[in-house]
Formats: structure tokens, C-alpha cells, sequence
């Protein structure tokens, strides 16, 4: 058995002439916060519906938990989601919200439940105040409350932050890695990358429903770090020199000409001298600096303006 608790091939949804997901291929580890990246319209939000068991694909296959997931399935029932609208009455405390879908669940010693539910996400069991007069960031709180009954194994979170003031961000954010500690794994989407990159271990970046990107944070962190980018005759060369004669050590060889080097303390001035004493002609040297915004809208294009 494989730590892959999700896996997605070729999934694609239609609707009528519109694709909205289309062949996305991807596998979600145990434990991961899967961060799911792309500009509004992208196609997030139905990808998670179909995850979630929501909606049904046009075509693919959605494999969870190693079996491969067909129509209704029990399965489907270990994910708790929070997608769109937190689906509760506006009239009731979060208490009252809480204890209905509790006893439609069938739980048993609901009241502690529900007081550790509520403790959990920063909310009072206490609070007599309707939610239709809740803040936004307490909405969430409570949409995340709602996903979280029944003890799932995913959590599936869509644009949890949008329209969250920085310390509501700043609350959420520090819930999901709370959360996440506890074991659980959970799929979160987002159109802002600098925010999910604080709290998401893997990224999927989503462009016109197509997977364009699917890259680790390391790697992610890597692509945006300042370093100098040089191209030579051949980098197997260079690189001793880099390394004993410069004392560059965090170096990454992009392929046999170009060699990207993340050492802060050197310069070009430095690098391009030390090789020509050394005959090794080069050919360009740049300085990089990107931020992780940058670098996303450099893949999309732009951030959009329609809705998923």
C-alpha cells in the first residue's frame, strides 16, 4: 500500500461546450497540505467538487484511499469540505448549527463534541449570536467546524482566506497548521500564492482547468530564491572552480551550459574573474530576482477576473 491517499488521471469536466477541468493528473500524500493554485476561473472549484464527490467527472478516474472511486462511494464520506458556502442556518448560533448536523450524523455525547469542535477553530461554545451576524473570519471558522464533524481524513478548503482581513488570514492560516498536525490531510485552493506558500508542503498550478505546473515547495522556494544565472562552454568545468576557488557550494547545474548559483556571498564581478583566469569563457551572467507572484503570473498570464 502506497502513502498516496488521492490520486487523479485524466479527470475532466465539461459543461456543455465549456471544459472546465481537463485531463489534470496529480497524487496527494498522507499528511500533505496540497496547495491548489491558480486565477479565479481556473477550474479549482469544480476540480475539488469532484474530489469531493460532489459532482461527477465527464471522464477519468479519481482514485482515494488506493481504491478507485466510482458515483457514491463511502470514501467520499472521509472527506469534510468547505467549498463555496458553509451550508448553515443564518439564524442560529454555530451551537445550533453544529448540533443539528451532529445528530443527523448520529453522534453520541454531542455537547462535548461540539464544545471541543468549537475550541478547536477559535469559536465560543457560549456565543448566543446568530450567524448571519458573524464576521467573515468567524463564518470560516465555522464553515471549517462544519467539514470537520465526523473526524474526516481530508480536509478540502476553497479560497478559505478570500475576503479575510490580514489578521482573519493570519487566523486561518494558523488553524491549517494546526489541523494539518493532527494528522489530517487537507487540499487547499487559493489565487494567492505568496499566502498559500506559508502554509502548503506541494503545489498544483491550474490555468484554463489544465494542470501547467506541479512542483514541491522546495523546488518552488528554489525558483524564486535570488541567484546569479551563468552560461558557459561547459558547466563540469566551471564547476570546480566555483567550488575551490570561490568556495560556492549551493549551486544547481540546469544543464550542461547553464549553471544557477545560490551563494549570497559572491558576486558576478567575482565569478566572471575567477573563470577567466581559468580560460573558461562566459557567455552570460544575470542576476534573478523573483517574487512568488512573479513567478505565478508569469505561468498564467494574468490573475482573471471570472469565477470558478
Amino acid at each position: 500500500m502506497t502513502n498516496e491517499i488521492i490520486e487523479v488521471k485524466q479527470l475532466t469536466k465539461q459543461f456543455k461546450s465549456k471544459i472546465a477541468v481537463n485531463n489534470v493528473d496529480f497524487k496527494i500524500r498522507k499528511g500533505e497540505i496540497f496547495g491548489l493554485i491558480g486565477p479565479n476561473g481556473a477550474g479549482k472549484s469544480t476540480l475539488l467538487k469532484m474530489i469531493g464527490g460532489l459532482i461527477y467527472p465527464s471522464s477519468g478516474e479519481i482514485h482515494l484511499f488506493n481504491h478507485h472511486i466510482k458515483e457514491n462511494h463511502a470514501y467520499f464520506e472521509r472527506m469534510g469540505l468547505l467549498i463555496e458556502d458553509t451550508g448553515v442556518f443564518p439564524h442560529y448560533s454555530a451551537y445550533k448549527n453544529l448540533d443539528l448536523i451532529a445528530i443527523s450524523y448520529g453522534l453520541k455525547n454531542r455537547k462535548k463534541y461540539i464544545y471541543d469542535l468549537l475550541k478547536l477553530v477559535g469559536l465560543d461554545h457560549s456565543n448566543k449570536t446568530k450567524v448571519k451576524n458573524y464576521s467573515m473570519g468567524m463564518k470560516q471558522r465555522l464553515g471549517i467546524a462544519v467539514a470537520l464533524i465526523g473526524s474526516p481524513d481530508v480536509l478540502i478548503l476553497d479560497e478559505p482566506i478570500n475576503g479575510l482581513d490580514p489578521q482573519g488570514i493570519s487566523e486561518i492560516r494558523k488553524l491549517i497548521l494546526q489541523l494539518n498536525k493532527t494528522g489530517i490531510t487537507i487540499i487547499i485552493s487559493s489565487h494567492i500564492l505568496e499566502e498559500l506558500s506559508k502554509v502548503a508542503t506541494k503545489y498544483v498550478i491550474l490555468h484554463h482547468g489544465k494542470v501547467i505546473e506541479n512542483i514541491s515547495k522546495e523546488d518552488l522556494l528554489l525558483q524564486c530564491e535570488d541567484r546569479i544565472e551563468l552560461e558557459v562552454d561547459e558547466a563540469k568545468i566551471a564547476v570546480p572552480i566555483l567550488e575551490n576557488h570561490l568556495a560556492i557550494h549551493r549551486y544547481k547545474v540546469i544543464n550542461n551550459r547553464t549553471i544557477y548559483v545560490y551563494d549570497p556571498h559572491v558576486e558576478s564581478q567575482q565569478i566572471i574573474k575567477k573563470l577567466a583566469e581559468n580560460e573558461i569563457f562566459v557567455h552570460t551572467i544575470t542576476k534573478h530576482k523573483q517574487s512568488l507572484e512573479q513567478y505565478f503570473l508569469e505561468r498564467t498570464g494574468s490573475s482573471g477576473d471570472t469565477h470558478d
